[in-house]
């Protein structure tokens, strides 16, 4: 049973109440939502975890504020969405206590390097992408920082009949590699752990996704495409991939498909990475501190 989506009613203006409890209160029309009544330091009965689940596949992104979690809570926490895919598989930092969990920390002279100015979707060069994240700040920067989503669902609905009709059931190739290779991302690869890794990068063979993905829970199409991995379009010519991605890719970053949210201490955000995209921005210099949780996705349909 899904709950009434929580658009503010006339009367009050007030997100009406889950369930639960919680209140799930929309940031933008296409994407995004802020849940208070939750503490996540606590466990969560069945209510609050169905509700939070809910709030996730109608709003692809939710945002809780104000929160304490211990490393171990944390991860209690993200397991409500399914399996943890370990720091270990990826290219960051990771809490040696917690495999699960990658430490993201950037600023006072380190700067983002792997996606940085790039829209993307985690890991949507493998065979199965990541179901989504947990991203918990430990450290904010006074300003600057801040992340930005974007709506698949959106995207596809604002599509025309026409471009819809010529996209269904197209299969693009998406490769890890395109993220990595470019100079933004070079000094990655200048000492021998990391020529090494560039080869491992080099190495992984592409994977092939539906352009429109089907959501398993709510049945809703999105757009699946990003410029971080989506290499080309198949069954036609490199000009018309080109031509067709570059619509797309410009298509998605319309400001009415996104949210933008302020990083401050204590916020956590949860994000469907089946149906959305994101971009951190890099205009920070100050220590800005993450730790990060990805979700075992399945294969995309």
């Amino acid at each position: 049973m899904n709950v009434a989506s929580p658009v503010p009613t006339a009367a009050t203006g007030e997100a009406p109440r889950t369930r639960s409890g919680l209140v799930a209160r929309p940031t933008t029309p296409a994407i995004g939502a802020d849940i208070t009544g939750v503490d996540l330091s606590k466990p969560l009965c069945d209510d609050q975890v169905a509700d939070i689940l809910d709030a996730l596949h109608t709003h692809q992104v939710i945002f809780f504020h104000d929160q304490t979690l211990t490393s171990a809570q944390l991860s209690t926490f993200a397991r409500i969405f399914g399996e943890p895919q370990a720091a270990n598989e990826s290219s960051f930092d990771k809490d040696e206590a917690f495999p699960e969990i990658d430490v993201l920390a950037f600023g006072g002279g380190r700067r983002p390097y792997n996606t940085q100015e790039l829209w993307h979707a985690d890991f949507s060069g493998r065979a199965m992408p990541t179901l989504g994240s947990v991203l918990y700040c430990l450290e904010a920067p006074s300003t600057g920082g801040d992340t930005i989503w974007a709506s698949g669902f959106a995207a596809y609905d604002a599509l025309s009949d026409r471009m819809k009709a010529y996209l269904d059931g197209m299969q693009a190739e998406h490769r890890t590699i395109k993220s990595f290779g470019d100079e933004i991302r070079s000094n990655l690869w200048k000492d021998e752990k990391g020529r090494k890794r560039l080869q491992e990068l080099q190495a992984l063979p592409p994977a092939e996704h539906p352009v429109v993905r089907t959501h398993p829970v709510t049945g809703r199409k999105a757009l699946f495409i990003n410029e971080g991995f989506t290499e080309r379009l198949l069954g036609v010519s490199r000009k018309e991939s080109d031509a067709v991605l570059g619509y797309l890719f410009a298509h998605t970053r319309v400001p009415e498909f996104q949210v933008r949210f302020r990083w401050k201490q204590g916020d956590l955000a949860v994000w469907d990475n089946r149906v959305t995209q994101h971009y951190a921005v890099s205009d920070y210099d100050e220590r800005r501190v993450m730790h990060r949780i990805t979700i075992r996705g399945d294969r995309p349909f």
